[in-house]
């Protein structure tokens, strides 16, 4: 049996729907539209010998009291949330989708430095109270665009700086300083965040060391600077990020991701700060495609045709 964990499912496109019916296997979809609990993983996927999942925690404990489960089809890039040590050991395959969400995540984090740059929050709510007053902002030409992670989704946003003619700086020590992307110039974390006038995240999650932007880094930034972060909540600390606002070092910021979610924390109190509810891969073709992969994968999966290039482990 297939699981479909996902809160929302072929809810604008009815393809990934229609594959899973067609393809013969019985299947349940969890219908609830809201994030799916551990507790009801337990209830409703007993059986389940494939989950298409989301966000939700699986951890050792919820693999070992899942007998039948045999593979997990992540839909998204990021397999954070899944103990990929007890998959193993329990001998369950997991895949994700890790192509698809590149260009959206990379467009939104363009469309904040953008905002941000322009004041247009700043601007949009002044016009909202019949003000007209004109606030000063700034142009993504010319100003110097830190990126801290050179995969997939970080190399898109370079492509896409570039193209409005920034600088474009990046810190990646898994990236051979001779194989960076063209226009883009490979430097150390510390002249990153001395020169950026942007600094965006788009890092993997570092177990050793899963907070990196602290109080240390803010303070090294520059004054007036902005933070962006589309890769995880906690790579930020946010009572330091609230501070450096607060006393205006840091002048903007944008996240998409938080700590604990849903968000409801002092963040929400600055009107130079833009935050989204964890949707940057939120794009009707973007969801529908990720949707018509994970389901591909499990189709795949049971037909004994996964290939070792979708397999995460």
């Amino acid at each position: 049996m297939i699981f479909v964990a996902l809160s929302t499912f072929a809810e604008h496109d009815r393809r990934p729907l229609e594959l899973l019916e067609v393809s013969g296997h019985p299947y349940r979809i969890h219908a609830t539209g809201k994030r799916i609990t551990t507790t009801e993983i337990l209830r409703e996927a007993t059986t389940a010998v494939v989950i298409v999942a989301g966000v939700e925690p699986y951890d050792a404990a919820t693999l070992c009291a899942l007998p039948a489960l045999r593979c997990i089809s992540r839909c998204g890039v990021g397999v954070d949330a899944i103990d990929l040590v007890a998959a193993r050991e329990r001998g369950i395959t997991v895949a994700n989708t890790p192509d698809i969400p590149t260009t959206a995540v990379a467009e939104l984090a363009l469309a904040m430095f953008l905002a941000l740059s322009r004041n247009l929050r700043s601007q949009a709510n002044r016009m909202q109270a019949r003000r007209w007053e004109r606030v000063t902002a700034h142009l993504l030409e010319g100003r110097t665009v830190g990126l801290i992670g050179l995969g997939r989704i970080g190399r898109k946003v370079a492509a896409l700086c570039r193209a409005f003619d920034a600088r474009v700086l990046a810190f990646d020590p898994l990236v051979d300083p001779d194989r960076g992307p063209p226009g883009v110039q490979l430097v150390s974390r510390e002249q990153l965040l001395r020169e950026a006038d942007i600094v965006s995240l788009h890092a993997s999650r570092n177990p050793q060391r899963p907070i990196l932007i602290g109080q240390a880094e803010l303070a090294c930034m520059k004054r007036g600077s902005i933070l962006v972060n589309l890769a995880r909540g906690d790579m930020v600390d946010e009572a330091a990020l609230v501070e450096a606002l607060r006393s205006g070092h840091i002048a903007a910021a944008g996240l998409d991701v938080f700590g604990e979610e849903p968000y409801r924390g002092p963040l929400c109190d600055f009107e130079q700060v833009i935050l989204t509810p964890h949707s940057a891969t939120n794009t009707l073709e973007t969801r529908a495609a990720m949707e018509l992969a994970c389901v591909r994968n499990a189709i795949r999966f049971l037909a004994g045709e996964l290939g070792s290039d979708e397999r995460v482990v």
